[in-house]
């Protein structure tokens, strides 16, 4: 018997790394100390701006009698009146107590992970079922009559397969959908159907099929009431390109509600409805006539908060945080210039003011609870450069080396090997105050309220690249750096530096066992990598740092959290296009990196964004940026632009994080979820309602407490610390203490 009336499309789909953009800047030409100046725009061509993949061809077939075209993954043709399961013959909610885990159903892990991926940002407990085509059995959806193992279900694709005479189905069967529908209903469980044909099964008709090539359809909400702990904003249209979807209208107000609505386009005149609520006979499920593509889609990442919202009804064991970090490298450095070649950069006190001035005026523009500032990574020895060359009694002068032998990207250092390229004496830092007072960087930096505008970390003093290192020079670049920073007073603010913390000069250093021996040796435990480098990541969640090991970077222990590579380059326009296939002007660029960029940010990656000291260069061109003309530097373009979609699409604040704090925050995650949280419902079945929630881990103890949203308040916290900022929804920091740990909710929440 055939179940439901849709048409299922899986869309290819690519994994993406961040890429940025931005203009040329004007240069100029300086005396400069070649082999101890950033390199880091040496891997560029690993830095492309990632492109959506190409669209699948599309299939003509017959659905109810009607030809339509479809993505070729899927098409089902059945009358959904007659068979759907007689809901009103199965019993209502019985169940007492539900797990929050969500089941993911999907054909394969990778459109799962359009499922989970959101989930998994959240930290909201999850499972996948994939099913194949011949079919799989479901996992145990309840262990008893009143308790129940999952506390929503999500659907993918509607898991269909083309089964040759008969079409297209569903690989559950219709014996299975009929036991999905009821264990919604004993246990008031809500369903999320994502890329559904319109049909009556919700309350709806397809208009056709959108868009061709190129041809773009916006889609916005247009009401949130359902799920306002999303803290999403209606009418934000944003980009469908790509992504092959059903425009529908409503037949069935009665169970039909619509919130999500594409805007009109080639062949649609009016609006039309790309995604509804329903209640059918006391069963609630969301359905999208649109796919989902998490990986590169922001979109999906945007309205993806939608149904996990709704699916958990804002109560979940997780949080939902904004953390952006923009890290500025080399500062104190002369930076070479892509194009034209043979010219330098170096940021001014000019530069720094403009930037000081403008920190609390985009703080200014973002939501309530938000705080950001940039991060700095400094190189001493460029301060002593400066000042040596305007005269300042430097002693020794600048550190100088011979110029160092390239190795591949990814190359290991056998230990104990390599040679010395710094001075064998003085071991230790020598420079005065009067030396390092020659430089009107450095004094800037010595006004307290100038330093505290920023973040501050060590880059190392010279910026040696450290693959093939000794232990004896990356433990003068880490000593020296530190000396230095005390010295001129930034690292004089605890609250706004990073003393363990470190920007790997070009990210090199972290397959040298020696190099990361140094930096342990000196309380460097926390550093940062490189998103383009996979072997950079961590491998099993994204969300989660590289702990090095012996085996593959030759020391264990420090934690590599991972970083957006940018393409803001020196020359922004010019090396985007020469290294990266770009093509476009500087508002392309732009535009390639709000897309980018707020698909990662919506994901809630935490990852910082790699910046240089010449990105500040302030005395640009006028550019108009959110209908606002200026001169911006890079790094400005590219957070009002980035953060100005933020605004646009949520209300969520967007919080900074120092270095070793964000660190922080990346390590808790694995030590939480290596407990194994969950979290299960109270159901007070005659009322329909929630009314209390139950926080167990393994042998209910952590290490680090367990992060549990609800979207009103409990009775007591029971001395748990609490969370609330600007508009967010409130979080129960809950420390396990060998015992599970219940809240009653303050006001149930309906079924």
């Amino acid at each position: 018997m055939k179940l439901l009336n849709f048409v299922t499309l899986a869309l290819c789909s690519i994994s993406i790394v961040a890429a940025s953009v931005a203009e040329p800047h004007p240069i100029r030409a300086a005396k400069k100390h070649h082999h101890h100046q950033s390199n880091e725009n040496t891997h560029v061509a690993s830095q492309n701006a990632h492109k959506r993949p190409p669209e699948l061809p599309l299939a003509t077939v017959k659905v109810n009698g009607q030809t339509i075209h479809v993505n070729t993954s899927g098409a089902v043709d059945v009358a959904p009146a007659k068979n759907r399961p007689r809901l009103e013959t199965l019993p209502r909610a019985v169940g007492t107590s539900v797990s929050s885990t969500v089941l993911v159903i999907a054909r394969d892990a990778v459109s799962a992970y359009s499922g989970y991926s959101g989930l998994r940002g959240y930290g909201i407990p999850y499972q996948v079922l994939t099913v194949p085509q011949a079919g799989v059995a479901l996992p145990s959806l309840n262990s008893s009559a009143t308790v129940g193992n999952f506390g929503a279900i999500v659907v993918l694709g509607e898991v269909s397969y083309d089964y040759g005479a008969t079409g297209f189905q569903s690989a559950l069967t219709p014996a299975q959908w009929a036991t999905l529908y009821g264990y919604q209903l004993a246990f008031g469980v809500r369903m999320v159907r994502i890329d559904v044909y319109p049909g009556a099964g919700s309350g709806t008709v397809a208009l056709g099929g959108c868009c061709g090539s190129g041809v773009e359809q916006l889609v916005s909400l247009t009401d949130t009431s359902d799920f306002p702990t999303a803290g999403l904003k209606t009418g934000a249209g944003i980009s469908t390109i790509g992504m092959w979807h059903y425009p529908a209208s409503i037949v069935n107000s009665t169970i039909a509600k619509p919130f999500l609505q594409f805007a009109p386009a080639s062949g649609f005149a009016a609006t039309s409805t790309a995604a509804v609520i329903n209640n059918i006979d006391g069963r609630k499920q969301m359905v999208f006539f649109i796919p989902f593509a998490t990986d590169w889609n922001a979109g999906s990442n945007l309205y993806q908060h939608a149904w996990i919202h709704w699916a958990t009804r804002g109560l979940y064991a997780g949080y939902r945080r904004i953390n952006f970090n923009t890290q500025i490298d080399d500062m104190f450095l002369t930076s070479d210039i892509y194009s034209p070649a043979g010219n330098t950069f170096r940021i001014s006190t000019s530069d720094l003011n403009t930037h000081k001035s403008w920190v609390p005026t985009i703080n200014a523009k973002l939501p309530a609870g938000s705080s950001y500032a940039p991060e700095i990574g400094h190189n001493g020895n460029g301060n002593i450069e400066t000042s040596d060359d305007n005269g300042s009694n430097c002693g020794i002068g600048p550190i100088e080396y011979n110029d160092q032998i390239d190795t591949a990207l990814e190359f290991q250092k056998p230990l104990g090997t390599g040679t010395n390229l710094w001075p064998s004496t003085p071991l230790k830092y020598p420079y005065t105050t009067t030396c390092t007072n020659g430089d009107t960087l450095k004094t800037w930096f010595a006004t307290t309220s100038n330093r505290d505008t920023f973040y501050h970390i060590s880059h190392t003093f010279t910026h040696e690249a450290i693959n093939n290192a000794t232990y004896f020079d990356v433990n003068q670049e880490i000593t020296w750096n530190q000396a230095w920073l005390s010295q001129v007073g930034l690292s004089g603010n605890a609250a706004r530096f990073s003393q363990n913390g470190l920007i790997p000069p070009a990210i090199t250093g972290l397959h040298n066992g020696d190099a990361l021996r140094a930096f342990k040796t000196n309380g460097i435990v926390n550093v940062v990598g490189d998103n383009t480098r996979p072997v950079l990541r961590n491998q099993n969640n994204e969300y989660y740092p590289l702990i090095t090991t012996v085996s593959g970077n030759g020391y264990d222990g420090i934690t590599v959290m991972p970083r957006w590579a940018t393409n803001i380059y020196y020359n922004a326009i010019a090396e985007w296009i020469a290294t990266s296939a770009g093509s476009g002007d500087f508002n392309a660029l732009l535009a390639l990196e709000k897309n980018t960029n707020t698909r990662n940010l919506l994901g809630l990656h935490h990852d910082p964004f790699m910046f240089h000291q010449a990105n500040l260069r302030a005395k640009q061109a006028t550019v108009t940026i959110n209908g606002v003309s200026g001169q911006y530097s890079l790094l400005q373009a590219w957070v009002e632009t980035v953060l100005g979609e933020m605004i646009r699409l949520v209300t969520w604040p967007i919080i900074t994080l120092k270095h070793d704090t964000l660190a922080t925050t990346f390590m808790d995650r694995m030590t939480r979820d290596a407990c194994n949280p969950q979290l299960r419902y109270t159901i007070n079945p005659t009322a329909n309602t929630v009314t209390a929630i139950t926080v167990t881990t393994n042998g209910n103890t952590c290490a680090k407490p367990i992060p549990v949203t609800v979207p009103n308040s409990v009775t007591s916290t029971s001395g748990h610390t609490t969370e609330k900022i600007g508009s967010d929804p409130l979080t129960i920091w809950v420390t396990m203490g060998g015992s599970p740990v219940t809240f009653t909710l303050s006001t149930p929440i309906p079924l």
